[in-house]
C-alpha cells in the first residue's frame, strides 16, 4: 500500500542499504529483522552513526590491543586450517580433537571460533569433515551481493553535508569523506549497494557515472574539476538474502568444541556488521559459559 514515490525515497533505500540486494530479489525476513530492531525497544536503536575514523581503528586495532594486553596473539596473514580427528578424540592435550595449523606451528585448544566469511569456509577445513558437510555445502551454494564504491576527489569543497542520499539513482549514496581523512579538498566516496548490474562496467565508466550522479545531485560539483577517481568493488561483499539461498548455520557445529561465528550465522539480521557482532557474543558465551 505505499506509493512509488515513499518507496523511492524511504523504503528501498532503507532495504538496500541494510540488505545489500535490490527490493526486488531481497526476502523481506530480513528486512522486518532490521525495522524491529530499530523501532522498537531503545530509540538508539534507529540512530544513525557516522565515523569520524576508519573501521579498522574503531574495531580491528582496539580489539588487538585488548587481547594482546591479556596474553593472547593475533597473527594477521597467515592462513589458517582447522583439523578434527573425529570420534577418536585427537591427540591434542585439550581432549577436543581440534587443531589449527598456521603456518609451521600446530596448536590444539578447547574451543576453536572459526569467523571466515561464507565462501572461505570451505578452505579452513581441508578434510570436510562429514559432520560439517551441510555447512559446508551450504556455504559453497550461496550466492554473493556485490558493492561498487568509486571515489571522487574535486579541486574544492562541493558540499558541506557528511552524508548524501541519492534516491532512484544507481549510486545510493554519497559519503564526504574529509572529517575521516582530514582532507582539505572534497574526497567524496560513492557506493552503490547491490551492484549487480554495474559491477562489470569499466573504471572509466563507473567514474562517469558518479561524476554525473554528483552533479545531478548537488550543484557546486558542476563547477568543480575532478582530480581523481578511484573505483573498488567488492564481487563478495555479503551474501544473498534472495528466497531459494541454502539455509545459514547457527553458531554451535556438530564438531565439539568448534563454534562458528560472522555475519553469515543465522542471528536473523542480514550481513551486517550488528550480525557479526551477535554471533561473536553467542559464540564467545558458548566457548567460555563461565566468562572470561
Amino acid at each position: 500500500g505505499q506509493t512509488k514515490r515513499l518507496i523511492e525515497v524511504l523504503w528501498e533505500p532503507l532495504a538496500v542499504a541494510a540488505l545489500n540486494q535490490s527490493i526486488d530479489s531481497a526476502a523481506a525476513a530480513s528486512f522486518l529483522s532490521v525495522l524491529e530492531r530499530m523501532f522498537s525497544g531503545d530509540p538508539r536503536g534507529a540512530a544513525l552513526a557516522l565515523p569520524l575514523k576508519p573501521l579498522d581503528e574503531l574495531y580491528a586495532h582496539p580489539a588487538r590491543a585488548y587481547i594482546e594486553q591479556r596474553g593472547g596473539t593475533v597473527q594477521t596473514n597467515a592462513v589458517a586450517r582447522v583439523e578434527w580427528a573425529g570420534d577418536a578424540g585427537g591427540s591434542g592435550s585439550s581432549g577436543s580433537g581440534l587443531r589449527v595449523r598456521v603456518r609451521d606451528e600446530v596448536m590444539t585448544a578447547a574451543s576453536v571460533i572459526c569467523a571466515v566469511p561464507w565462501h572461505a569456509l570451505s578452505d579452513v577445513f581441508p578434510d570436510h569433515p562429514p559432520v560439517l558437510r551441510p555447512v559446508l555445502e551450504a556455504a559453497a551454494h550461496t550466492e554473493a551481493s556485490p558493492i561498487v564504491t568509486v571515489n571522487l576527489w574535486f579541486d574544492r569543497v562541493v558540499t558541506e553535508q557528511t552524508l548524501v542520499g541519492l534516491p532512484g539513482r544507481t549510486l545510493q549514496w554519497v559519503f564526504d569523506k574529509r572529517a575521516v581523512f582530514g582532507e582539505q579538498a572534497s574526497h567524496l566516496s560513492l557506493v552503490s549497494s547491490g551492484a549487480e548490474e554495474v559491477v562489470a562496467r569499466s573504471n572509466e565508466e563507473l567514474i562517469a557515472l558518479a561524476v554525473k550522479e554528483v552533479c545531478d545531485a548537488i550543484p557546486a560539483a558542476r563547477s568543480a574539476a575532478l582530480v581523481r577517481g578511484v573505483v573498488v568493488r567488492e564481487k563478495r561483499a555479503s551474501f544473498s538474502v534472495a528466497p531459494g539461498q541454502p539455509p545459514r548455520p547457527s553458531t554451535r557445529t556438530g564438531v565439539p568444541g568448534l563454534f562458528l561465528a560472522g555475519d553469515w550465522i543465522d542471528t536473523g539480521l542480514p550481513a551486517t556488521i550488528e550480525g557479526a557482532v551477535v554471533s561473536g557474543h553467542i559464540a564467545a558465551s558458548l566457548a567460555a559459559p563461565e566468562g572470561p
